[in-house]
């Protein structure tokens, strides 16, 4: 018998990969979503929707949100996300979850890779006037974004596959989401991102993140999709 709230193949076939159409129909989706955010700022050089966002924010920024946003936005940063992949490897290693812990560690240390890789690619600056000071790498696409969905993407799809409480399972998976909608607008508020960054930071980390799970299911089942 599996060990209580540990995912088995059943599962995980189950729910996270529903059909090799539907996972490459996501994918698709998600790539063209990141093309086309990616063709608005670099060929057509398109400004009117990062600016019209920043016009409407600055209307409604105060020191109290401000702060808020900086909270927030923290709950991205690498300073935050190391220790807490780390301590998530902990917890499936502690459980005997072998893949559980493996599959926290792949996607994480890739996610650093690609990242680094695509901001060195495409180059683009930050924000004029930002409000969080010492920030010097590239802007696109937003670290925070594609990070962030790939961390708490995952909680979510643990939390999909090993909560047996249906309430509290989609309790978890909308306060997840939650989250990590307000951590690419904290970094919008903040001025360390254009609206364009967090779009295409979204669609990327989920992209890599259904990449790196698909790969781990392969490792483990011996097959990339459910029949």
């Amino acid at each position: 018998m599996a060990p209580h709230n540990v995912p088995n193949r059943a599962q995980i076939k189950t729910w996270l990969l529903p059909g090799r159409k539907r996972i490459i129909f996501l994918l698709f989706i998600a790539l063209v979503l990141f093309f086309l955010v990616a063709w608005i700022v670099f060929i057509a050089e398109g400004s009117y929707l990062d600016e019209s966002v920043f016009e409407f924010i600055a209307l409604h920024r105060t020191p109290a949100r401000t702060q808020i946003m900086r909270w927030i936005s923290y709950l991205g940063n690498t300073e935050f996300l190391i220790p807490a992949n780390l301590l998530l490897v902990v917890y499936f290693i502690l459980r005997k979850d072998k893949w559980g812990a493996i599959t926290v560690a792949v996607v994480a240390l890739s996610n650093v890779l690609v990242m680094s890789m695509l901001k060195r690619l495409f180059k683009r600056q930050r924000p004029s006037e930002p409000l969080i000071e010492g920030i010097t790498n590239f802007s696109f696409p937003s670290g925070h974004a594609f990070m962030s969905v790939a961390f708490y993407g995952l909680l979510i799809w643990f939390a999909a596959i090993s909560m047996a409480n249906k309430k509290l399972q989609w309790a978890v998976i909308l306060f997840l989401l939650a989250l990590i909608i307000a951590i690419g607008f904290s970094r919008i508020y903040l001025r360390v991102h254009f609206t364009t960054d967090i779009f295409a930071g979204f669609t990327l980390g989920f992209t890599w993140l259904i990449i790196a799970l698909v790969m781990m299911n392969k490792k483990q089942t011996g097959n990339y999709f459910r029949r």
